[in-house]
């Protein structure tokens, strides 16, 4: 075989080796890449979640991010990345989350690591959910995110040892206007406190 040949031969295989890795790295990073959906005020979430309507790279997000889903009837679901200014959610900073009566029977906010599992510390605290925050009156409540619990009392899920993290919003056996429009649901803000380890 002429070296013009063998040449031409190493290049071709070259292309579709490299083909093939940029293939396979983005759809490694579909699959990791969270929940995925639409942007609900910051809040991302997929109506066909949990349901046969999903796809192969929706199923597969899931099983990787959200290791089980439930039904939509049952659960929904929504992952947020950063504060309300845009800004990844860290470790080392505090935020507020703040809400109102949401559309179920039951809902809870849980702290997820950048690798998707728990963050690994001993606090006992890595969510809060509708029985721990102290709503007012109109039912406006808050908690708070952070690697210290809060002083007073309030709700919190600890973030030490979270790195960049997320967190995810469940709400359990939803009002079906909920599950038919998920835009018509009133989002908890999540704003940034401070930084730097501040109690």
């Amino acid at each position: 075989m002429a070296d013009s040949q063998k040449t031409s031969l190493w290049a071709k295989g070259a292309t579709v080796s490299l083909g093939l890795m940029v293939g396979l790295l983005s759809g490694w990073a579909a699959i990791t890449g969270g929940m995925g959906g639409q942007n609900y005020s910051g809040w991302y979430g997929s109506s066909v979640t949990g349901s046969t309507d999903a796809d192969p790279w929706l199923r597969a997000r899931v099983a990787v991010s959200g290791l089980l889903a439930l039904n939509k009837s049952q659960a929904i679901y929504f992952t947020r990345k950063t504060d309300d200014a845009g800004d990844p959610l860290r470790e080392e900073c505090r935020y507020r989350v703040t809400g109102g009566p949401l559309p179920g029977k039951w809902w809870s906010v849980t702290v997820y690591a950048a690798d998707n599992y728990l963050p690994l510390n001993d606090d006992d605290a890595l969510s809060f959910d509708a029985t721990e925050v102290r709503p007012d009156a109109a039912g406006a409540w808050a908690a708070v995110l952070a690697p210290v619990r809060p002083d007073g009392g309030e709700a919190w899920a600890s973030t030490r040892k979270a790195g960049e993290f997320d967190i995810t919003l469940r709400i359990y056996q939803p009002d079906q206007g909920a599950v038919a429009d998920y835009a018509s649901i009133p989002m908890p803000k999540v704003t940034k406190l401070d930084c730097g380890g501040k109690a």
